[in-house]
């Protein structure tokens, strides 16, 4: 009987890499890139989840992170790698972007209601498919303040009854892009996969509905797209607010594990949990915070289904992470 190989261990189509040319990328980056800061797509797998993970992309020498650059825009939009990108620019508060992302079973359907009513007020949104569901995207004439974004959408789609996740112990529904009303200075908030490259799960590239499937014509589409200027955002929003059901995130709890009361190391009684997303929390890693390093804190990702597993993703080993905390692994005999 031969045994099963996870559907991930399997071997991959390669990815299609298209020419792309500098002025295009530093188009696009016009377009998308509102910071420097940005997270790479890991090209292999989880070796437990089968999950291709974002992380920060660092320095290798240095481990400090890169800044977003044209040349790395043009890589992205070859398939050579692939990026996520950060909404808001903590110096102003503003993106220059709104993206809903729905990935349940009927997101397809309620993106294309959003749509409907967003052209009713002259907003032009763009679907992009992606691999379990689709996103919606806005862009903007100019940067635009991140709050006013969320107040607009989520007053649209509680008016339409479209889910949004997390809303009243939502569990499926859509999620705002940006996350946040504002940063504070070194915050990131949180990334989304940045349109036309590869997931590298499947290889596949997204293209925009309602223009070729081929990097040409997709620009060509985006730059006769229109775009939602300030003045409309704060028409559109006058009088509204951040709705109740929406209001402020509690911190995270993380639940307990029935093996905390067994004794032994426990990652989650040594540091806090800052975010929650891909299965994992995510955290500072004390490794990398003893060297000065992991300003963003989102290095350390643990396991929500078992927290014995973490991993930090800029090379820390478990010994380290150990020792950083004053309590080092047990030297086997």
């Amino acid at each position: 009987m031969t045994a099963q190989v996870a559907p991930w261990k399997l071997p991959r189509p390669k990815p299609e890499l298209v020419p792309v040319s500098l002025e295009q990328a530093r188009e696009y980056m016009s377009w998308f890139v509102n910071r420097r800061a940005y997270t790479r797509q890991t090209d292999k797998p989880d070796e437990d989840s089968g999950k291709y993970f974002f992380y920060r992309a660092r320095d290798y020498q240095t481990k400090e992170a890169l800044a977003l650059d044209v040349e790395t825009i043009r890589r992205h939009l070859s398939g050579e790698l692939t990026i996520g990108l950060y909404a808001i620019n903590p110096e102003t508060q503003c993106s220059k972007w709104v993206a809903i992302d729905g990935d349940y079973k009927d997101a397809y359907r309620d993106l294309r209601g959003l749509r409907w009513e967003l052209q009713q007020d002259g907003v032009h949104a763009l679907v992009e498919m992606s691999r379990r569901g689709a996103h919606l995207w806005i862009l903007c004439e100019e940067p635009v303040p991140a709050k006013l974004c969320r107040i607009y959408i989520y007053n649209l789609a509680l008016r339409l009854d479209v889910p949004i996740k997390g809303v009243l112990k939502q569990v499926e529904g859509i999620e705002v892009f940006p996350r946040q009303d504002e940063l504070a200075h070194g915050e990131f908030g949180n990334g989304i996969r940045g349109p036309l490259g590869i997931h590298r799960a499947n290889m596949h590239r997204y293209w925009f509905e309602d223009a070729g499937s081929n990097l040409e014509d997709q620009m060509a589409f985006l730059r006769g797209v229109k775009r939602l200027t300030r003045k409309d955002l704060e028409t559109f929003t006058d009088g509204l607010s951040i709705p109740e059901s929406i209001g402020p995130r509690p911190p995270i709890q993380p639940r307990s594990y029935p093996g905390w009361n067994k004794g032994g190391f426990q990652i989650l009684q040594h540091v806090a949990a800052r975010v929650q997303r891909s299965g994992n929390y995510w955290t500072r890693c004390p490794s990398c915070a003893k060297e000065g390093r992991d300003r963003a804190g989102d290095n350390l990702a643990i396991s929500i289904a078992d927290p014995r597993f973490y991993k930090c993703w800029a090379g820390c080993t478990r010994e380290m992470i150990r020792a950083a905390l004053g309590q080092p692994t047990r030297e086997r005999s």
